[in-house]
């Protein structure tokens, strides 16, 4: 994967510094939002730390044997600790494993590098045995755990790491570096869908997303006016691995929300604004509070294997169909 984020140059050479001084610690705790490179960080510095010739600015050189075989995903001295495919969590086993390898000397006389990403699936064994790692290091290791939700990990896990954030860029650097990758969407709105987090930008400009919002939102439009079935609507959403239109209704109503109440910070979704605000005035407030909460639940419901999704999206279509206008009975 490209690894050119500049809104990281702070944190690089901050790491860089320590790691000429020899002063990194054991343990990195990597936070910040999704979307913004935390991972691609983690491994370019991995690669730095390992690689035999760095270039000058301290990153790998690419074609030395250490850089071949992190790229090949076999250096023995790199390690990456992601949830087995069919868990949800990190597992004891897998910490077990790492530690036995963080255990071994150097394959090359340097630094042994571990991984742990989402540092939030920790179970509560593995972060355990995890603990026992870090409060008892061998030399040269470096733990970099990676997480959107620091606060999720055990207290005694996070004091044991110093925290490196990684904030998302200004607009005004993000959507600079988006120009660059994208030719026909509009960078600055993109970086609002996403949050202001590049790299999820970058996504929406390379799928079906942006044109799905608009179909997902004039399916929303056309049950409100009978024209459209909740169970065909369903089926379809249902289809979708990452139940998008829900998260995409969801940002919708947090739009028509701050239009109702007056809210000056600006639309998620300026380029449906008209529509939105021509929407907001068939809800009442309350009522758009209501179906807020109802759609995180249903998401976060529906992104479960053991959920009947289609049934789940059934039933919050036609509540959403049968909302009344402002000023009508319920």
């Amino acid at each position: 994967m490209e690894y050119d984020y500049p809104w990281h140059r702070e944190q690089w050479d901050q790491l860089r510094r320590r790691a000429r001084q020899q002063r990194l610690p054991h343990g990195l705790l990597l936070t910040g939002p999704a979307g913004i490179g935390k991972r691609a960080f983690a491994e370019a510095f991995a690669r730095a730390l390992l690689c035999q010739s760095p270039v000058p600015d301290g990153h790998a050189c690419g074609t030395c044997a250490a850089c071949r075989l992190l790229e090949a995903g076999t250096h023995p001295d790199c390690s990456v600790v992601v949830p087995l495919e069919d868990k949800t969590h990190i597992v004891i086993d897998q910490i077990r494993d790492l530690s036995r390898a963080l255990g071994y000397k150097s394959h090359a006389g340097g630094y042994k590098v571990a991984i742990l990403v989402p540092a939030e699936q920790l179970n509560h064994a593995a972060a355990n045995s995890l603990l026992k790692t870090l409060e008892e290091p061998s030399d040269n290791t470096l733990l970099m755990l990676i997480t959107e939700r620091p606060a999720r990990l055990p207290a005694t896990i996070r004091s044991r790491c110093q925290q490196v954030r990684f904030p998302a860029p200004s607009i005004d650097e993000g959507s600079a570096w988006l120009a660059t990758r994208i030719e026909s969407s509009d960078p600055v709105l993109l970086l609002k869908l996403a949050d202001g987090a590049p790299l999820q930008a970058l996504q929406l400009a390379q799928d079906d997303t942006l044109h799905k919002r608009g179909q997902w939102l004039e399916q929303l439009l056309q049950l409100r006016r009978r024209q459209e079935d909740p169970i065909r609507v369903a089926a379809d959403w249902s289809s979708d691995a990452q139940v998008r239109p829900l998260y995409w209704v969801g940002s919708f109503l947090m739009d028509l929300i701050r239009c109702k109440s007056g809210d000056v910070s600006p639309f998620k979704n300026s380029d449906l604004k008209d529509i939105l605000q021509a929407l907001s005035r068939e809800i009442a407030l309350p009522r758009l509070h209501e179906l807020l909460e109802r759609t995180w639940q249903s998401y976060r419901l529906a992104l479960q294997s053991s959920v009947n999704r289609q049934l789940l999206l059934e039933e919050f279509l036609i509540q959403w169909a049968a909302t009344p206008r402002p000023g009508a009975s319920a």
